[in-house]
Protein backbone atom coordinates (compact mmCIF):
# COMPACT_ATOMS: atom_id res chain seq x y z
CA UNK A 1 0.00 0.00 0.00
CA UNK A 2 1.45 3.16 -0.72
CA UNK A 3 1.92 5.77 1.80
CA UNK A 4 -0.52 8.36 0.14
CA UNK A 5 -3.35 5.44 0.11
CA UNK A 6 -1.94 4.53 3.83
CA UNK A 7 -2.69 8.08 5.04
CA UNK A 8 -6.07 8.76 3.79
CA UNK A 9 -7.10 5.18 4.85
CA UNK A 10 -6.31 6.62 8.23
CA UNK A 11 -7.69 10.27 8.55
CA UNK A 12 -11.07 8.48 7.07
CA UNK A 13 -11.24 5.86 10.01
CA UNK A 14 -10.11 8.18 12.85
CA UNK A 15 -13.08 11.01 11.20
CA UNK A 16 -15.44 7.77 11.14
CA UNK A 17 -14.27 7.01 15.09
CA UNK A 18 -13.08 3.79 14.29
CA UNK A 19 -10.11 4.05 16.60
CA UNK A 20 -10.51 4.76 20.29
CA UNK A 21 -10.51 7.90 21.84
CA UNK A 22 -9.57 9.37 25.03
CA UNK A 23 -12.90 9.68 27.34
CA UNK A 24 -14.53 12.77 27.32
CA UNK A 25 -14.49 14.42 30.89
CA UNK A 26 -17.25 13.30 33.33
CA UNK A 27 -17.98 17.12 33.78
CA UNK A 28 -18.35 17.82 30.32
CA UNK A 29 -21.67 19.93 29.99
CA UNK A 30 -24.66 18.28 28.44
CA UNK A 31 -25.49 19.88 25.09
CA UNK A 32 -21.98 20.73 24.10
CA UNK A 33 -21.00 19.78 20.81
CA UNK A 34 -17.95 17.65 20.04
CA UNK A 35 -16.99 18.83 16.42
CA UNK A 36 -14.36 16.88 14.60
CA UNK A 37 -12.92 16.70 10.92
CA UNK A 38 -10.05 15.21 9.57
CA UNK A 39 -7.67 16.58 6.93
CA UNK A 40 -4.84 14.59 4.66
CA UNK A 41 -2.25 15.98 2.80
CA UNK A 42 0.03 14.13 0.19
CA UNK A 43 2.23 14.37 -3.12
CA UNK A 44 0.60 12.73 -6.39
CA UNK A 45 2.80 10.20 -8.30
CA UNK A 46 3.35 13.80 -10.72
CA UNK A 47 5.23 15.47 -7.40
CA UNK A 48 2.37 17.71 -7.08
CA UNK A 49 1.22 18.46 -3.39
CA UNK A 50 -2.66 17.69 -2.19
CA UNK A 51 -4.56 18.12 0.53
CA UNK A 52 -8.03 16.96 1.35
CA UNK A 53 -10.37 17.76 4.45
CA UNK A 54 -13.61 15.54 5.86
CA UNK A 55 -16.81 15.74 6.26
CA UNK A 56 -17.37 17.32 9.87
CA UNK A 57 -18.63 14.76 12.95
CA UNK A 58 -20.71 16.34 15.28
CA UNK A 59 -21.36 14.85 18.29
CA UNK A 60 -23.59 16.39 21.21
CA UNK A 61 -23.05 15.36 24.43
CA UNK A 62 -25.98 13.65 26.32
CA UNK A 63 -27.11 14.46 30.37
CA UNK A 64 -25.95 12.08 32.74
CA UNK A 65 -28.53 12.28 35.57
CA UNK A 66 -26.22 11.73 38.92
CA UNK A 67 -27.35 13.08 42.60
CA UNK A 68 -25.89 12.48 46.16
CA UNK A 69 -27.51 13.41 49.74
CA UNK A 70 -25.14 13.84 52.24
CA UNK A 71 -25.94 14.01 56.48
CA UNK A 72 -23.85 16.94 57.73
CA UNK A 73 -23.73 15.21 61.18
CA UNK A 74 -21.58 11.91 61.70
CA UNK A 75 -24.23 11.20 64.65
CA UNK A 76 -27.71 11.49 66.17
CA UNK A 77 -28.45 14.99 67.40
CA UNK A 78 -28.75 15.64 70.98
CA UNK A 79 -32.33 16.48 71.74
CA UNK A 80 -34.82 17.03 74.52
CA UNK A 81 -37.90 15.34 75.57
CA UNK A 82 -40.10 17.15 74.92
CA UNK A 83 -38.75 19.95 72.45
CA UNK A 84 -39.69 21.88 69.47
CA UNK A 85 -37.60 23.11 66.30
CA UNK A 86 -34.80 20.71 66.09
CA UNK A 87 -32.46 20.77 62.84
CA UNK A 88 -30.86 17.85 60.85
CA UNK A 89 -29.21 19.41 58.08
CA UNK A 90 -28.08 17.69 54.31
CA UNK A 91 -26.24 18.31 51.57
CA UNK A 92 -27.59 17.58 47.95
CA UNK A 93 -25.00 17.62 44.91
CA UNK A 94 -26.25 17.58 41.44
CA UNK A 95 -23.12 15.18 40.45
CA UNK A 96 -24.52 14.67 36.85
CA UNK A 97 -23.63 17.34 33.73
CA UNK A 98 -26.76 18.82 32.93
CA UNK A 99 -29.69 20.97 35.16
CA UNK A 100 -31.66 19.02 37.14
CA UNK A 101 -34.89 19.05 38.93
CA UNK A 102 -35.12 16.94 41.88
CA UNK A 103 -38.14 15.40 43.91
CA UNK A 104 -37.59 14.90 47.74
CA UNK A 105 -39.69 12.82 49.89
CA UNK A 106 -38.97 12.84 53.71
CA UNK A 107 -39.79 9.36 55.93
CA UNK A 108 -40.22 9.75 59.74
CA UNK A 109 -41.07 6.46 60.29
CA UNK A 110 -37.97 4.38 60.24
CA UNK A 111 -37.56 1.23 61.19
CA UNK A 112 -35.39 0.35 64.20
CA UNK A 113 -35.60 3.25 66.46
CA UNK A 114 -36.90 4.39 69.74
CA UNK A 115 -39.66 6.94 68.84
CA UNK A 116 -41.12 8.81 65.44
CA UNK A 117 -40.18 12.55 65.55
CA UNK A 118 -43.45 14.53 64.99
CA UNK A 119 -44.44 17.87 62.79
CA UNK A 120 -41.27 17.17 60.44
CA UNK A 121 -40.65 19.93 57.59
CA UNK A 122 -38.07 20.58 55.23
CA UNK A 123 -36.60 23.92 54.34
CA UNK A 124 -34.35 25.09 51.55
CA UNK A 125 -31.29 26.80 52.34
CA UNK A 126 -32.49 30.28 50.65
CA UNK A 127 -29.28 32.11 51.48
CA UNK A 128 -26.61 29.72 51.18
CA UNK A 129 -24.92 30.18 54.65
CA UNK A 130 -25.67 26.97 55.89
CA UNK A 131 -27.62 28.23 58.64
CA UNK A 132 -31.69 27.15 60.03
CA UNK A 133 -33.17 30.21 59.73
CA UNK A 134 -37.01 30.21 59.92
CA UNK A 135 -37.12 33.79 58.66
CA UNK A 136 -35.11 33.01 55.76
CA UNK A 137 -35.11 29.59 54.98
CA UNK A 138 -37.45 28.85 52.14
CA UNK A 139 -40.35 25.97 53.57
CA UNK A 140 -40.08 23.36 51.10
CA UNK A 141 -43.92 22.78 49.03
CA UNK A 142 -43.27 19.50 47.32
CA UNK A 143 -44.44 19.48 43.81
CA UNK A 144 -44.43 23.50 44.27
CA UNK A 145 -41.00 24.68 44.73
CA UNK A 146 -38.89 21.57 44.32
CA UNK A 147 -35.56 22.60 43.97
CA UNK A 148 -33.22 23.25 41.00
CA UNK A 149 -29.43 22.85 40.93
CA UNK A 150 -26.76 23.45 37.83
CA UNK A 151 -24.31 20.76 37.15
CA UNK A 152 -21.85 20.20 40.08
CA UNK A 153 -24.10 22.68 42.59
CA UNK A 154 -24.93 21.77 45.87
CA UNK A 155 -27.85 23.37 48.78
CA UNK A 156 -28.32 22.80 51.95
CA UNK A 157 -31.58 21.22 53.61
CA UNK A 158 -32.59 21.37 56.75
CA UNK A 159 -34.80 18.76 58.23
CA UNK A 160 -37.16 20.67 61.55
CA UNK A 161 -39.00 18.33 63.79
CA UNK A 162 -40.24 17.92 67.13
CA UNK A 163 -39.64 15.85 69.93
CA UNK A 164 -42.23 13.92 71.79
CA UNK A 165 -42.36 14.02 75.71
CA UNK A 166 -42.02 11.07 77.80
CA UNK A 167 -38.77 9.49 75.82
CA UNK A 168 -36.18 8.04 78.01
CA UNK A 169 -32.40 9.05 77.59
CA UNK A 170 -30.83 7.46 74.61
CA UNK A 171 -34.40 7.02 72.60
CA UNK A 172 -33.54 7.52 69.13
CA UNK A 173 -35.59 8.80 66.40
CA UNK A 174 -34.62 8.61 62.52
CA UNK A 175 -35.51 10.64 59.58
CA UNK A 176 -34.57 9.71 55.93
CA UNK A 177 -34.72 12.20 52.77
CA UNK A 178 -34.53 11.06 49.58
CA UNK A 179 -33.87 13.12 46.52
CA UNK A 180 -34.92 12.02 42.91
CA UNK A 181 -34.49 13.67 39.59
CA UNK A 182 -37.40 14.89 38.05
CA UNK A 183 -36.27 13.78 34.89
CA UNK A 184 -35.77 9.90 36.03
CA UNK A 185 -39.12 9.97 37.68
CA UNK A 186 -41.30 9.77 34.40
CA UNK A 187 -41.03 5.97 34.28
CA UNK A 188 -40.66 3.29 36.40
CA UNK A 189 -37.39 1.50 35.37
CA UNK A 190 -35.62 4.96 35.60
CA UNK A 191 -33.44 3.68 38.49
CA UNK A 192 -31.71 1.28 36.00
CA UNK A 193 -28.20 2.51 35.16
CA UNK A 194 -28.01 3.36 31.89
CA UNK A 195 -31.69 4.27 31.35
CA UNK A 196 -32.32 6.37 28.18
CA UNK A 197 -35.51 9.42 28.30
CA UNK A 198 -35.09 10.09 24.41
CA UNK A 199 -34.95 14.45 24.29
CA UNK A 200 -35.69 14.94 27.94
CA UNK A 201 -31.88 16.04 28.63
CA UNK A 202 -30.43 19.59 28.29
CA UNK A 203 -30.48 21.46 25.17
CA UNK A 204 -32.91 18.65 23.98
CA UNK A 205 -30.14 15.74 24.72
CA UNK A 206 -30.82 12.33 25.54
CA UNK A 207 -30.96 11.98 29.21
CA UNK A 208 -29.27 8.95 30.83
CA UNK A 209 -29.36 7.60 34.29
CA UNK A 210 -26.51 7.16 35.84
CA UNK A 211 -24.12 5.01 38.57
CA UNK A 212 -26.35 7.04 41.52
CA UNK A 213 -29.88 5.34 39.94
CA UNK A 214 -30.46 9.48 39.62
CA UNK A 215 -31.44 9.43 43.57
CA UNK A 216 -30.23 9.48 46.39
CA UNK A 217 -31.05 8.88 50.19
CA UNK A 218 -29.83 10.16 53.34
CA UNK A 219 -30.35 8.98 56.64
CA UNK A 220 -30.18 10.77 60.67
CA UNK A 221 -31.23 10.90 63.49
CA UNK A 222 -32.22 12.52 66.78
CA UNK A 223 -31.02 11.25 70.28
CA UNK A 224 -32.95 12.14 73.74
CA UNK A 225 -30.12 13.39 76.10
CA UNK A 226 -31.55 14.59 79.39
CA UNK A 227 -28.88 16.73 80.09
CA UNK A 228 -28.24 19.65 78.19
CA UNK A 229 -25.47 22.68 79.09
CA UNK A 230 -25.70 26.35 78.54
CA UNK A 231 -22.16 28.24 78.37
CA UNK A 232 -22.18 32.48 79.14
CA UNK A 233 -19.55 34.53 78.89
CA UNK A 234 -19.03 38.18 80.71
CA UNK A 235 -16.41 40.67 81.73
CA UNK A 236 -15.44 43.45 83.73
CA UNK A 237 -12.81 46.11 83.49
CA UNK A 238 -10.46 47.68 85.91
CA UNK A 239 -8.71 50.82 84.06
CA UNK A 240 -6.01 52.60 86.02
CA UNK A 241 -7.93 55.55 87.37
CA UNK A 242 -9.98 53.14 89.51
CA UNK A 243 -12.51 53.10 86.91
CA UNK A 244 -14.33 51.04 84.34
CA UNK A 245 -13.27 52.07 80.84
CA UNK A 246 -11.53 49.72 78.52
CA UNK A 247 -8.43 52.24 77.86
CA UNK A 248 -4.76 50.58 77.87
CA UNK A 249 -3.20 49.01 80.22
CA UNK A 250 -7.42 48.36 81.75
CA UNK A 251 -7.21 44.83 83.02
CA UNK A 252 -10.36 42.46 82.12
CA UNK A 253 -11.58 40.01 84.21
CA UNK A 254 -13.64 37.16 82.02
CA UNK A 255 -15.70 35.35 83.51
CA UNK A 256 -17.46 32.37 81.74
CA UNK A 257 -19.96 30.10 83.77
CA UNK A 258 -20.76 26.37 82.64
CA UNK A 259 -24.16 25.43 83.52
CA UNK A 260 -25.04 21.61 83.12
CA UNK A 261 -29.04 21.03 84.24
CA UNK A 262 -31.40 17.46 83.82
CA UNK A 263 -30.16 13.87 84.15
CA UNK A 264 -26.57 12.70 83.12
CA UNK A 265 -23.10 12.58 82.75
CA UNK A 266 -20.73 14.65 79.73
CA UNK A 267 -17.40 13.74 78.98
CA UNK A 268 -14.52 15.32 77.55
CA UNK A 269 -15.60 18.38 78.83
CA UNK A 270 -12.92 20.90 78.48
CA UNK A 271 -13.57 24.93 78.40
CA UNK A 272 -11.08 27.03 76.14
CA UNK A 273 -10.94 30.74 75.40
CA UNK A 274 -8.19 32.35 72.87
CA UNK A 275 -6.42 35.50 74.42
CA UNK A 276 -8.21 38.60 72.83
CA UNK A 277 -5.78 40.49 69.86
CA UNK A 278 -4.82 43.37 71.49
CA UNK A 279 -4.24 41.97 74.87
CA UNK A 280 -1.67 39.81 77.07
CA UNK A 281 -2.86 37.44 79.24
CA UNK A 282 -2.25 37.93 83.14
CA UNK A 283 0.34 35.55 84.57
CA UNK A 284 -1.52 33.21 87.27
CA UNK A 285 -4.99 34.82 86.60
CA UNK A 286 -6.61 31.55 86.24
CA UNK A 287 -9.29 30.20 87.99
CA UNK A 288 -11.77 27.31 88.49
CA UNK A 289 -14.88 27.94 91.18
CA UNK A 290 -12.75 30.33 92.85
CA UNK A 291 -9.69 28.06 93.01
CA UNK A 292 -6.26 29.25 91.47
CA UNK A 293 -4.86 27.22 88.58
CA UNK A 294 -1.45 27.01 87.39
CA UNK A 295 -0.13 28.04 83.89
CA UNK A 296 1.73 25.16 83.17
CA UNK A 297 0.78 21.81 82.30
CA UNK A 298 0.76 20.06 85.62
CA UNK A 299 -1.50 18.31 88.51
CA UNK A 300 -4.25 20.51 88.08
CA UNK A 301 -6.84 20.98 85.41
CA UNK A 302 -6.03 24.50 83.93
CA UNK A 303 -3.06 25.57 81.57
CA UNK A 304 -2.20 28.82 79.55
CA UNK A 305 -0.94 27.26 75.94
CA UNK A 306 -0.03 31.15 75.09
CA UNK A 307 -2.15 31.49 72.96
CA UNK A 308 -5.54 30.64 74.86
CA UNK A 309 -6.67 29.45 78.54
CA UNK A 310 -8.18 25.73 78.72
CA UNK A 311 -9.72 23.84 81.61
CA UNK A 312 -10.33 20.10 81.46
CA UNK A 313 -13.49 19.56 82.97
CA UNK A 314 -13.19 15.52 82.75
CA UNK A 315 -16.75 14.22 83.23
CA UNK A 316 -19.36 16.80 84.36
CA UNK A 317 -22.35 15.21 86.23
CA UNK A 318 -25.69 17.08 85.50
CA UNK A 319 -27.13 19.32 87.51
CA UNK A 320 -24.07 21.36 88.33
CA UNK A 321 -22.11 24.81 87.45
CA UNK A 322 -18.38 25.42 86.95
CA UNK A 323 -17.34 28.93 86.79
CA UNK A 324 -13.86 29.68 85.30
CA UNK A 325 -12.28 33.31 85.32
CA UNK A 326 -9.01 34.73 83.90
CA UNK A 327 -7.62 38.32 83.77
CA UNK A 328 -5.71 40.44 80.38
CA UNK A 329 -4.21 43.31 80.09
CA UNK A 330 -5.37 45.82 77.27
CA UNK A 331 -1.77 46.57 75.77
CA UNK A 332 -0.66 50.19 75.86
Amino acid sequence: MSRFCYLARFALLAAAGVFPVAALAAGTAAGVDIRNSASVSYVDPWGTAGAATSNEVVLRVNEVLDVTLTANASGNQAVLTPASGSVLSFVLTNTGNGSERYVLTLDSAVAGDSFDPINVRLYLDSNDNDIFDPATDTLHVPGSNDPVLAADASLTLFVVADIPGGLDNGNTGLLRLAAESLTARTTPAADATATVFAGLGDSGTDALVGYTGADALGEGGFGVSLVAATYTKSATVLDSFGGTSPIPEAVVTYSLVFDVTGIGDLTGTVISDPIPAGTTYVAGSLTLDGATLSDGVDGDSGRFTGSQVEVDLGSVTAPTTHTVTFKVSINP
